[in-house]
């Protein structure tokens, strides 16, 4: 892709997204072959083959409440109503996970132990292992796994001043 074509990629996900992406814009113009290959990251950060939808929003939800602290996150929420998440599923997630059902309270609790590097309680351990199969599991760590890189980039290039605490809006 062109910087140009990249730059068209960015601007069109900002406005469907109501999302600044001008950290991303700076990535691009400051280290083309860099954002080069992040850019070849990015379809990671959303893939979803085997772990059901809601399973998928809720590790996702759970893992950006861990890696940030707003702006990140409330794209997340819109993604995930865009997906059509229940917004009660998705209140329940920002809200700890205690009003989810038992099954997605059990993802949100593994993926937030995944995501703070947290030894899982052995019980849950079991839960999850009757839940999920192998391909599951790898595609959760996945999930999980990528929520941290887009604010640790926006943080490390000092864009900490979007990555505060917002108020999350539900209207997808």
């Amino acid at each position: 892709m062109t910087k140009e074509q990249h730059l068209q990629e960015l601007d069109t996900f900002s406005r469907r997204y109501r999302y600044d992406m001008d950290y991303l814009k700076e990535f691009l113009l400051s280290s083309p072959e860099g954002f080069e290959k992040f850019a070849n990251f990015r379809p990671l950060s959303y893939h979803r083959e085997f772990l059901p939808l809601d399973i998928y929003w809720v590790s996702k939800l759970a893992a950006m409440q861990v890696a940030d602290c707003g702006e990140c996150l409330q794209l997340n929420v819109r993604m995930a109503l865009e997906a059509d998440i229940d917004k009660s599923v998705v209140q329940a997630c920002l809200q700890g996970g205690s009003r989810l059902p038992e099954n997605l309270k059990d993802i949100f609790d593994f993926a937030t132990a995944v995501a703070c590097y947290r030894n899982v309680d052995p019980l849950l351990e079991e839960r999850i292992d009757a839940q999920l199969n192998k391909r599951q599991r790898i595609e959760l760590g996945v999930c999980v796994a990528t929520a941290s890189v887009y604010p640790t980039i926006k943080r490390a290039m000092g864009f900490t001043q979007r990555c505060s605490l917002v108020e999350i809006e539900f209207a997808a």
